[in-house]
């Protein structure tokens, strides 16, 4: 489960998003420890191009006043691959999200932060729905890959390759989505540059415990 990821605004961010032709990188919230419930930057085809949204992360909203905020019953901020099948979302509502790091812990203990080279911008794969004016999303998680289940046994974040190709399809309106079954294990040198894991003292913080080293 991906439950705390880190936006940072000192690792190319920026420039990673424009040189994808997405629009309005501006738009980017930047953050270290990014919070499940919180709003967080996304990126969706949704108006006929690839743009920077900003949605709740929490997939199921329900309605609060005039306003919508994350579901009591059902926590989704992740959303298993096995079951990906039974929802409209993963055939109509794809989306991208932008990150530098995430944190892992097995069982809520030893966490650890986990990044791409030297913190290498990457995308996430999620869901996002629409709530009104109000957009909320997902993370995709799949099975843990062999080399990351000490840290984490049960899953391991859907991480977009770095290919303009699939990234138009993935954002893209067709609801086939046969052709991302190949990408549906994980796969930790997506990006072209090493998985590095580093022990930090909590998963909420920044304070690092250990040596980084390549996984």
């Amino acid at each position: 489960m991906c439950s705390l990821f880190d936006v940072d605004d000192d690792a190319g961010l920026e420039r990673f998003i424009e040189d994808h032709g997405i629009h309005h990188p501006q738009r980017l919230l930047f953050g270290r420890r990014r919070r499940p419930t919180t709003n967080v930057s996304i990126v969706t085809a949704r108006h006929g191009h690839a743009t920077i949204e900003n949605a709740i992360w929490h997939l199921y909203l329900q309605r609060e006043g005039d306003r919508w905020k994350p579901h009591q019953k059902y926590w989704s901020i992740n959303s298993n691959w096995k079951k990906l099948g039974q929802r409209p979302e993963y055939r109509k509502s794809r989306c991208l999200i932008p990150a530098t790091a995430w944190v892992e812990s097995q069982h809520g203990k030893n966490p650890v932060e986990f990044s791409f080279g030297d913190h290498q911008p990457f995308f996430f794969c999620g869901l996002y729905k629409s709530w009104g004016e109000t957009l909320s999303c997902s993370i995709i998680t799949l099975d843990a890959h062999p080399d990351t289940a000490q840290y984490h046994e049960k899953s391991f974040p859907m991480i977009a390759p770095d290919n303009h190709d699939f990234i138009t399809r993935w954002l893209g309106p067709s609801e086939d989505t046969l052709p991302f079954e190949p990408y549906l294990r994980a796969d930790k040198t997506i990006t072209g540059a090493p998985l590095i894991v580093q022990p930090v003292t909590r998963a909420t913080v920044t304070e690092y415990v250990g040596a980084r080293q390549e996984v």
